[in-house]
């Protein structure tokens, strides 16, 4: 007696497919994440501190800001 196997590619076919989706989702969001945790780091060494343009007594002293140290740390973060 030979087995019939007609129907069986019409369900493979969607449950790869479906299969690929979700692998392909879950490798997206662990590089999303992550990228995010990078740049939380980065945001974390290097926060976003006002610069006053004024230093006394009022005002404080002058702050430090650290943009291009910021933008340099996030511009090395990949997703990869």
């Amino acid at each position: 007696m030979q087995k019939s196997f007609g129907a069986r590619p019409v369900v493979l076919i969607p449950a790869a497919i479906a299969a690929l989706i979700v692998v392909l989702s879950i490798a997206w969001l662990a590089m999303e994440s992550h990228y995010r945790s990078c740049v939380a780091a980065a945001e974390a060494k290097y926060p976003a501190v006002p610069v006053s343009a004024f230093t006394g007594r009022q005002t404080g002293p002058l702050k430090v800001s650290f943009v291009s140290q910021r933008q340099q740390a996030v511009s090395d973060c990949s997703r990869l």
